[in-house]
């Protein structure tokens, strides 16, 4: 048997806003969906008696998340929510993108912690007599974003807080880092715990112990809790 053809299917794509809390919703109707660009300016240089010219890239920009489907009038938890984030030129940080059911992009406010998603469309569009009406919408990535792909969810998370000199870490009692694929460089959500949710990056990684960059940020917790670990990286 020759070699299976690599891609990643798209059914299951969403857009989750209020991702992991009591308000968590999807946006209703959608069945088009696009992924942001990176892409950097270029800048073209002359000089007198040179036939070809020096060209080179400068600043870089993130693209925007499109996403088009079928109105749902009344769907206030998506494409209200969304129209109103538009008018209010609201700031988003706790929107993601599923890639599937269990992957996903997000911003990576470990790495860029002013970042936000802002919706700079959404648009109902035309019908006919036999149709429905469209809805199409976009979301400007207004910092750097990651794609999450590792994830665990366990009981036998800890935390152990650092200090001057000395990193934070992550432990678990399970052995389990490296088999669910986590590494250094990685951006790491913690969520569900009861004094460390947030975004870390991940500086070394063992079975059972993953060293983050910082110092003093996480508190001091034993395991126990139900706690969400995603990891991820551009």
């Amino acid at each position: 048997m020759g070699n299976r053809p690599q891609y990643q299917l798209g059914v299951d794509c969403a857009v989750v806003l209020n991702w992991r809390t009591p308000e968590a919703s999807f946006v209703k109707g959608l069945n088009r969906l696009g992924l942001p660009e990176m892409s950097r300016d270029a800048i073209s240089v002359e000089e007198f008696r040179r036939d070809f010219s020096i060209e080179f890239t400068t600043g870089g920009k993130f693209g925007r998340v499109t996403f088009s489907g079928n109105t749902i009038f009344g769907d206030s938890t998506g494409q209200d929510l969304l129209k109103q984030y538009l008018v209010d030129n609201a700031r988003i940080t706790n929107a993601v993108v599923m890639l599937d059911k269990i992957n996903f992009m997000a911003l990576d406010l470990a790495r860029d912690p002013e970042g936000c998603f802002q919706v700079s469309k959404a648009s109902p569009g035309e019908a006919d007599k036999n149709g429905v009406f469209s809805f199409s919408g976009e979301m400007v990535c207004g910092g750097r974003v990651a794609y999450f792909t590792k994830h665990m969810v366990a009981d036998t998370i800890a935390f152990v807080a650092g200090s001057t000199g000395v990193n934070d870490t992550v432990t678990d009692s399970g052995s389990g880092f490296v088999t669910a694929g986590f590494a250094a460089g990685q951006t790491l959500i913690v969520d569900g715990s009861a004094s460390n949710n947030g975004y870390y990056i991940i500086k070394e990684v063992a079975a059972g112990i993953l060293t983050l960059e910082s110092e003093g940020l996480l508190t001091t917790a034993d395991a126990g809790v139900l706690t969400s670990l995603d990891g991820g990286k551009l």
